[in-house]
């Protein structure tokens, strides 16, 4: 089933550069028209964060509702992350929640989500 929202993470510094023309994109794809943007469901979020992001500070964690997509998704088999091809449109992103990890350098979210 697919989930009515998911979550991104990016740096809070790098945010205003990334999103341009009403669309965010990584920096390191720009240019590059076949991106696709790594996204996770509510109940992968801590396991992604600690597992990538582990005693990193200042991020965002961007709530995107799929149905205002305007680009493709699609399921990764393998990891269950959500791939967005070619980036994210503003105008899905409900909000960037700005996150920092705990002394320990891991994050321990509470998010809950009925998908």
């Amino acid at each position: 089933m697919r989930p009515d929202l998911i979550f991104h993470v990016v740096s809070r510094r790098k945010w205003p550069s990334l999103n341009q023309g009403g669309y965010y994109r990584p920096e390191s794809e720009k240019e590059d028209e076949d991106i696709t943007i790594e996204c996770v469901k509510a109940s992968q979020l801590n396991n992604y964060l600690n597992r990538n992001f582990k005693g990193r500070k200042n991020l965002f964690i961007l709530v995107i509702d799929v149905s205002r997509l305007a680009n493709r998704i699609k399921e990764d088999s393998e990891s269950g992350y959500i791939h967005v091809d070619k980036g994210i449109n503003v105008d899905s992103i409900l909000d960037k929640i700005r996150i920092d990890c705990n002394k320990e350098g891991l994050f321990e979210l509470d998010v809950k989500s009925d998908s």
